[in-house]
């Protein structure tokens, strides 16, 4: 069993806001909003630190490096149409991660109709950790403070991790029009 303990490690960056939660194997998980900026300097590093399997299961396929169109689409998030939020092992500080090592991101995408839809990519060696759920604790705030009232979520169907933790928010299945396809609705 996991035991949570709380510790202040790491302030929040100026004018933001930071979640901080020690689980027990790892330290230091503090959570805060993304931005452009975060992408250009801690994407490349998190999707090297991702297998193939975790490729699949982020972007339905084991893609070796992302078309430039879709890193685009990831690096502009704005707060409103398009946020995010990194987890960082805050225990894992050196000069190139003063904050942390960047262990993951959960994030919502607007969409031209309907909820925005929601992404968790964990890079796999803090997978089964508890970071996703430390992840959508803080995204689901952030989208609330935000007045997101519902975030859509589609998943292969084998990414048991992800559904797994889509119900831990009571989340609703819904018709994805795609048989591999799982979609979840989750109520903010």
């Amino acid at each position: 069993m996991t035991h949570a303990r709380v510790a202040c490690v790491a302030p929040a960056p100026p004018g933001g806001w930071g979640i901080m939660v020690g689980i027990e194997h790892i330290p230091a998980i503090v959570t805060r909003e993304g931005t452009p900026e975060d992408f250009d300097r801690y994407f490349e590093e998190g999707f090297r630190n991702l297998s193939a399997e975790s490729r699949h299961l982020r972007f339905f396929t084991a893609v070796r490096e992302l078309p430039e169109d879709v890193k685009t689409r990831l690096r502009n998030v704005d707060g409103w149409n398009h946020a995010a939020v990194i987890a960082f092992d805050a225990a894992v500080r050196d000069d190139d991660h003063p904050e942390g090592r960047p262990v993951g991101v959960a994030r919502w995408i607007g969409r031209e109709a309907g909820p925005p839809e929601l992404s968790v990519t964990i890079i796999d060696d803090y997978q089964g950790q508890g970071v996703g759920t430390r992840l959508m604790d803080a995204l689901l705030a952030l989208a609330r403070k935000r007045g997101v009232r519902r975030i859509i979520a589609d998943m292969l169907r084998e990414n048991t991790g992800m559904r797994h933790l889509c119900n831990r928010y009571n989340a609703t299945v819904q018709p994805s029009g795609d048989p591999v396809v799982v979609r979840y609705r989750i109520d903010v």
